[in-house]
């Protein structure tokens, strides 16, 4: 799946702070999710997989090449909600732009474009078997399931703000219920991130802000248990990285883009095992 024709949207990166436009442009079967630099001689390209994760602190960043893209969870949790599979994504900097800190805007250009049904067709990857992982107090657990399915409880440190939500996710559960949750922070936390670089363009038009028990935003709402939905959002985005559609159910207790992407080494690593398996016994056979 890809999109009929490329479209386009400005703003600015939420850790960089930079101007910067990116472009969703089609891509042909079977050459998968890509980002490319734009902004850098020779316009090298990023891979949206798994062994190109460089960092996870705040936001998963890819790089490849010497060259890397950062935040790219949300763009790549659009994707994955939609079964986009193929897709050159351009950058005239390091970073899309944040928008409003959820997927709404990604959804509309994609909307626009529209979708175009390829020839090839990626068999989904079922889990076999329970997968458990622990990491920086994270917990993720893969069920077999038919279908996608995410159970996620959400809080910080302190307890505070515990939110829990449990769903399949399918195209309409996609748009509906996950990809307007917006990105969030603790207040606490701001002069820290902003010291080490990171937010230089966050506000409050994208990113809600918890201070003690207020929560500090431009509009209400968009979800009851807004933080949790965009934890399980990162989730998606972060699980894409994989590289094929997935059928399982992961269960997430304080996620992280840490874990999360461990999580996808982990069925990365079964998925190359599998291969191999299925290689050796055509060699025998």
């Amino acid at each position: 799946m890809t999109l009929k024709r490329p479209i386009s949207l400005s703003g600015i990166g939420l850790h960089s702070g930079k101007e910067v436009e990116m472009t969703f442009r089609p891509a042909e079967a079977g050459s998968g999710i890509r980002f490319r630099r734009l902004d850098v001689d020779g316009r090298p390209e990023v891979p949206a997989l798994v062994q190109y994760v460089s960092q996870t602190n705040r936001s998963t960043t890819l790089t490849c090449g010497g060259w890397s893209v950062h935040t790219v969870e949300h763009v790549l949790a659009t994707l994955a909600g939609y079964g986009i599979d193929n897709l050159v994504i351009e950058l005239g900097a390091s970073e899309p732009p944040i928008a409003d800190g959820s997927s709404k805007i990604y959804c509309r250009m994609v909307e626009e474009a529209g979708l175009l049904e390829q020839a090839s067709w990626i068999e989904a990857f079922a889990i076999p078997e329970v997968m458990e992982l622990s990491s920086d107090g994270s917990l993720m657990v893969a069920l077999p399931f038919e279908g996608l399915k995410i159970t996620c409880t959400s809080t910080d440190a302190k307890g505070r703000f515990t939110q829990f939500e449990s769903m399949e996710i399918t195209r309409e559960t996609w748009v509906r219920e996950l990809s307007l949750a917006r990105t969030f922070c603790f207040f606490e936390e701001l002069e820290q991130l902003f010291q080490h670089g990171l937010i230089q363009g966050g506000s409050l038009q994208n990113a809600v802000v918890i201070r003690e028990d207020a929560i500090l935003t431009t509009e209400p709402m968009r979800y009851p248990n807004e933080f949790v939905r965009h934890k399980m959002l990162d989730i998606l985005g972060d699980l894409s990285l994989v590289g094929r559609p997935l059928n399982g159910h992961f269960i997430a207790v304080k996620p992280g883009h840490s874990a999360n992407c461990q999580m996808a080494q982990r069925i990365a690593a079964q998925l190359e095992r599998d291969a191999l398996v299925c290689e050796s016994t055509q060699k025998i056979k």
